[in-house]
């Protein structure tokens, strides 16, 4: 049949590079943070478009090293 497709065609589109969900693939998202609406690049993709599977991009919140400053 001319519809059939290969398992591996389908196992490779499945675990290769995929959109970034968060900014649609655009490289960029909208942050709240600090009480205003900014552009920023993305920090799931780094700004490619593309989901990077080894990329935590709220770890970083988690150890305080957030940008934030201690007063």
């Amino acid at each position: 049949m001319a519809d059939e497709v290969d398992d591996d065609e389908v196992a490779a589109a499945a675990h290769g590079p995929r959109e970034c969900m968060p900014c649609r693939g655009t490289g960029k998202v909208i942050s709240s943070l600090g009480g205003e609406q900014n552009t920023v690049t993305c920090p799931w993709c780094g700004g490619g478009g593309e989901r990077q599977s080894d990329v935590d991009a709220q770890a970083k919140w988690l150890d305080g090293a957030g940008g934030a400053t201690a007063a």
